[in-house]
């Protein structure tokens, strides 16, 4: 069997920060009577960062509720939301030759912004160039990428890098560690959901022990977010109140070392 070879993500560039409601706005306060804009490279950038955002995650709710989830994603009311939409912007910073090429072309369409899903041409683009590779190859970098803005976005960091000294300085073995945390969210007093369960852990290997974390680590953190994303954000408070607790709850030395082994 032939390998194919590609290039791991360059997440070294900048990209724009301006949202979907910045750009939106901006355009309606120049031309409020028309339908279609022209888009800069960036606002283009915005839109595909919409339409990918939702393509990636549409299949977690219902079809009746599609229509409301495209409108929190338009409107900026699920902050988690924004995790897709800037890796869909690294994405595009790492396109090839041809499909920059595509992209380019496509800047000089006019676009709807109230219904961004009849932009075919652009939809097929993201469907084609950055949809498929995200679900495919490079889901298990869509992971990585999605447990670091968790940890950083959970308000959780301060608390993982407190974390990070003690483990340095205890040095407890990490399955065993890994095997307790899991095991103190299983608890009822936080009401956590099997995935939630399985990202949090992921979240703290990622940041305590990045070398023992693997591309299967990765490939499962990816699956859980695009399956959860919407979920993930309307419980974001709660899951970063459960994280903190739970790491305070959780031992960082074994304290049967000289007993029997987990």
């Amino acid at each position: 069997m032939s390998e194919t070879l590609y290039k791991v993500l360059d997440f070294s560039r900048p990209i724009g920060r301006q949202s979907f409601r910045e750009v939106f706005r901006e355009l309606d306060n120049t031309s409020p009577s028309h339908n279609k804009f022209t888009l800069s490279e960036d606002q283009l950038k915005t839109l595909v960062g919409v339409i990918f955002t939702y393509g990636l995650h549409y299949d977690e709710v219902p079809e009746k509720q599609r229509e409301l989830l495209l409108k929190a994603i338009l409107e900026g009311k699920q902050p988690l939301f924004d995790l897709s939409q800037t890796f869909a912007k690294h994405l595009m910073n790492n396109l090839g030759d041809s499909a920059v090429s595509q992209l380019e072309a496509l800047q000089n369409s006019e676009y709807d912004l109230k219904r961004p899903l009849s932009n075919e041409p652009l939809v097929d683009f993201v469907e084609e160039e950055l949809l498929d590779q995200t679900t495919s190859y490079r889901k298990w970098e869509y992971g990585r990428f999605s447990v670091a803005y968790l940890a950083a976005h959970l308000s959780i960091q301060v608390v993982l890098e407190n974390m990070e000294k003690t483990v340095k300085e205890k040095k407890p073995r990490p399955e065993v560690y890994l095997k307790n945390f899991g095991k103190e969210l299983e608890n009822s007093r936080y009401n956590l959901d099997v995935h939630e369960q399985l990202l949090l852990n992921l979240i703290v290997k990622a940041k305590l022990w990045p070398e023992k974390t693997t591309m299967a680590d990765y490939l499962l953190a990816g699956s859980i977010t695009q399956q959860y994303l919407l979920g993930l954000s309307l419980r974001s408070n709660k899951l970063t109140t459960t994280i903190k607790n739970a790491l305070e709850n959780v031992p960082t030395i074994n304290k049967r070392r000289g007993g029997p082994k987990l």
